[in-house]
Formats: structure tokens, C-alpha cells, sequence
């Protein structure tokens, strides 16, 4: 299994850039923008979503298994990389 190293850039006071901090290292993780909203919702090859769900912030991610986990805003962003990461694991297995 490939290494994923995590270096978050912390936005200057003011910007807002969404979880764009979580997206890019998805990406870097081969998951792939939507055709339609590619800074908001990411898919992955295994069936696994994850999404911005408003200007708060907030996250969500489905699973191929079918469960849906909510991120509020203030969710680290390791710990929704992570998620993600397991979801796409465990549908290798």
C-alpha cells in the first residue's frame, strides 16, 4: 500500500478556501473531481463520495457499502482523509 504524507497549509486569515485541504490530498490519493463540481465533491474509484456539503465547511462521505458519515466544520482534517482512506481500503478487501 502506498504512503500518503499530509501537509496542510494553514489559509491566511480571511480566505476561505472550503476543505481544500482534504481535497487536494484526495486527489493526490487517485480520487478525481466531479465532472460538474470538481472543488466540491470527489469520487473514488471504489464507489466512495466525499463532499463539501455547504459554506460552513461541513463534509460528508458515503461509503461503497452504503453508510454516510457527516464531518462538521471544525472535523481535522487528518481524521476525514482517514475516513476516506479506510472507506477505499475496505472495498479492496
Amino acid at each position: 500500500m502506498p504512503h500518503l504524507r499530509l501537509i496542510i497549509e494553514t489559509p491566511e486569515p480571511g480566505d476561505w478556501n472550503g476543505r481544500l485541504d482534504v481535497l487536494e490530498t484526495l486527489e493526490a490519493a487517485g480520487w478525481v473531481g466531479d465532472d460538474e463540481m470538481p472543488l466540491s465533491i470527489l469520487r473514488h474509484p471504489s464507489g466512495a463520495v466525499w463532499a463539501v456539503t455547504n459554506e460552513s465547511n461541513d463534509s460528508g462521505l458515503t461509503c461503497p457499502n452504503g453508510a454516510n458519515i457527516e464531518f462538521p466544520s471544525d472535523t481535522p482534517t487528518v481524521v476525514i482523509v482517514a475516513a476516506c482512506l479506510a472507506a477505499t481500503a475496505e472495498a479492496k478487501d
